[in-house]
């Protein structure tokens, strides 16, 4: 993958938008007066950490972790040719 960073701040997009919009349809009236309450600034700075978190943890999830069959095919790839002669 050329651009991990990339995918990764379009996922933490995706799961910021989601869980903003799950938040709005499905919390109870009390607890979104409680999030009126807090003002704008914070809102906006736990939005801005939730999409740090996402991200971060997006990136951690698109990490590609090399296996044993990997390592054979290199080797078969350094030795090159084919094995009929």
């Amino acid at each position: 993958m050329k651009r991990p960073w990339t995918v990764a701040l379009i996922a933490a997009a995706g799961a910021t938008l989601l869980a903003a919009s799950a938040f709005a349809l499905y919390a109870p009236p009390e607890l979104l007066d409680t999030a009126v309450e807090l003002g704008d600034r914070r809102l906006w700075l736990a939005l801005i950490g939730f999409f740090a978190v996402a991200a971060v943890a997006a990136r951690l999830a698109l990490i590609r972790r090399r296996s044993s069959e990997d390592e054979v095919a290199e080797a078969a790839a350094v030795q090159g040719g084919s094995h009929l002669r």
